[in-house]
């Protein structure tokens, strides 16, 4: 998940044009990422350490990990560290800019470091966007929830990410979790649930995108969240629900499901704290809503909409 969050950057900065991007992205697993931009990235070795042992390798039949340790610049951990996460990773943005010739080894340094600063990310959390480790993600962007018990909002949003990505989009941009006093929304797809641990989620977005979103899932073509789009949506929403509901009954929770529903143009108003959680995908934004309880709904001012 970090190309995307640093693939936003470079945009926000005019570093790169949108339609470099999505090439760029488009090729990222198709291509072998290799050591020394993994070493740059990691903050092993900077830029001219890097081209310093291409120029050696242009010489030498010698492998860049051996090179790079016979003049000091990593230790045999560090190289096994590396080559570790080579086998898993995905290729690195900042490796096809390089490739591409938009960016220079000295520049790609510059703007990541400068990028760590402006994300105000420790190391460590942008390791975890670096490891797609969905648990790890979860609880970075769900930190700044103020409620007593927030195993499962985290429990739940986990869930709802992965199946996101398993089932509508794997390149998924999440921001933090933002509390707010009220929610106005165009379309609102969720589903009541009650019992022990009372609790309101749904996610919403405009007319195009769950419109995209239903025909993803439904793999039909939709371009209108008609009747056959809510169904799409629904049935999303309730078999994530449902498979979430059976985890926590084997925990010994028992609660109960409604039949989702799907509002149109109506304003949220909570009875205690509610959460929001932009969630950026390919075709445009969906905002992930959690309450502590099910909140009142009222129709949007016809002047607002």
């Amino acid at each position: 998940m970090f190309n995307q969050y640093f693939g936003n950057y470079l945009l926000v900065k005019k570093l790169i044009k949108p339609e470099e991007l999505r090439v760029i992205l488009a090729e990222q697993k198709s291509v072998k990422v290799k050591l020394g931009v993994l070493a740059i990235d990691s903050g092993y070795m900077n830029a001219s350490q890097v081209d310093r042992i291409h120029r050696f390798q242009a010489a030498k039949d010698r492998k860049f990990g051996e090179l790079a340790i016979e003049e000091g610049y990593l230790t045999e951990n560090q190289l096994n560290e590396l080559l570790n996460a080579q086998k898993k990773s995905n290729i690195l943005l900042g490796q096809l800019l390089i490739e591409k010739g938009l960016f220079s080894l000295e520049k790609y340094e510059a703007v990541l470091a400068q990028y760590r600063e402006d994300s105000q990310l420790s190391n460590d959390e942008i390791q975890v966007l670096k490891n797609n480790d969905i648990t790890q993600i979860t609880k970075l962007f769900l930190k700044t929830l103020s409620i007593h018990d927030n195993s499962i909002p985290q429990e739940y949003f986990e869930l709802f990410l992965r199946n996101i990505v398993r089932f509508i989009d794997d390149e998924i941009r999440m921001e933090p979790a933002v509390e707010v006093n009220s929610y106005p929304y165009d379309y609102l797809v969720t589903q009541r649930i009650e019992g022990e641990h009372l609790f309101f989620s749904g996610f919403a977005a405009s007319e195009t995108v769950l419109a995209k979103f239903a025909s993803i899932y439904a793999e039909e073509a939709l371009d209108r969240v008609d009747a056959l789009a809510k169904d799409s949506l629904g049935e999303f929403l309730n078999c994530h629900n449902g498979l979430f509901l059976s985890e926590l009954a084997h925990k010994g929770i028992e609660l109960d499901l409604f039949p989702p529903e799907i509002k149109e143009a109506g304003i949220i108003k909570p009875d205690g704290k509610l959460y929001v959680i932009p969630c950026h995908l390919n075709f445009g934004k969906i905002d992930f809503i959690f309450a502590e309880a099910n909140p009142d709904f009222t129709e949007k001012i016809a002047n607002n909409k």
